[in-house]
């Protein structure tokens, strides 16, 4: 907790507003206090996709007979004086409104962009939105608040590579979409990656994801939770479309062979509808392919070894992303 607190005070100290705070009628900045939660206004970017109200109600509850531990973040409303903008705890606010009970609140005097930056850095200390709430956050940070793309390494404790993917595929899922999907607590970065590529490389994929949306609206389909939700566009979007078949038989895909010990191609692999041919040269080694001809079983089971390797390395190294994404 202290090191959260320290970054929101050094962003108040490096982005203070005069006459923000002394224009408020309000307690001074920087003080914790208990507020009516009708005095605090929304502020900053949404940075959560679905709050329902039975997490409100449940949250107001354990309010109600434990109290509020942690105070949400708010600072002076720059155009109603005595009243407040909400930065970070947005549930806490509505569980307080919720219960009847007032809010605890700290005061930091904070500018528009420093707003931004330090719901950012509560919402992500705290570790509690999931991928694509990060992603759609960073990407409105930099598109909606004018927020540096080197400012969200600082909010999102990260490197530009994983800054990257987070505006990559928070600019990459439309709206409509979010909202259908929601948070999605349950589904990582390896599979948004893979569906934002997805749309990128093929222009019918976002028409069928939409197609499914509506009939699911207009059908009454329950489609469960919100990671279910994910599922079923995600299987909609990597379904390959049905292809119309064509009377001309398609030329073969054909390249060359090459061996850095030989300075022209040594065959040709050619690939067709079939399937998969390998064209060696006869002069390419005396009694080659003699050898080839007898022993090309064991070239076959090592491929297939190598290539199920491959495939498990790409797995397990997609799961370890998916569980980092998750915490």
């Amino acid at each position: 907790m202290p090191r959260r607190r320290n970054s929101l005070r050094d962003l108040a100290t490096r982005s203070k507003t005069p006459g923000l705070a002394a224009a408020n009628t309000g307690p001074a900045s920087g003080r914790i206090v208990e507020l009516d939660p009708g005095l605090v206004h929304d502020g900053g970017l949404a940075d959560r996709l679905d709050v329902g109200q039975a997490e409100i109600a449940t949250l107001s509850e354990s309010l109600r007979n434990a109290g509020q531990k942690v105070p949400i973040l708010v600072r002076p409303h720059p155009e109603k004086p005595g009243e407040y903008e909400i930065v970070a705890g947005r549930r806490r606010l509505a569980a307080c409104h919720h219960a009847g009970i007032n809010v605890r609140a700290e005061i930091q005097d904070l500018d528009d962009k420093s707003m931004v930056m330090g719901q950012a850095i509560e919402n992500i200390a705290r570790e509690d939105l999931t991928y694509i709430e990060r992603a759609k956050l960073a990407a409105r940070m930099v598109d909606e608040a004018d927020i540096s793309p080197a400012d969200i390494d600082t909010a999102f404790s990260c490197g530009k590579t994983d800054r990257s993917r987070y505006l990559k595929i928070g600019r990459g899922v439309p709206d409509d979409i979010l909202s259908f999907v929601g948070k999605a607590p349950g589904i990582g970065r390896p599979r948004w990656e893979k569906l934002v590529a997805h749309m990128a490389t093929d222009e019918t994929v976002l028409h069928r994801m939409r197609d499914a949306l509506a009939a699911a609206n207009t059908e009454g389909h329950s489609l469960g939770d919100s990671d279910a939700r994910f599922s079923h566009l995600y299987e909609v979007a990597l379904r390959s479309e049905p292809q119309v078949a064509r009377k001309e038989t398609p030329t073969p895909a054909t390249r060359e062979v090459r061996l850095p010990s030989h300075d022209r191609p040594v065959g040709t692999i050619t690939r067709g509808g079939t399937g998969l041919q390998l064209a060696i040269r006869t002069d390419l080694k005396p009694g080659f392919l003699d050898w080839l001809a007898e022993n090309g079983e064991l070239l076959v089971v090592q491929m297939l070894r190598e290539y199920e390797s491959h495939r498990m390395i790409e797995d397990i190294s997609a799961a370890v992303e998916e569980e980092k994404a998750k915490k």
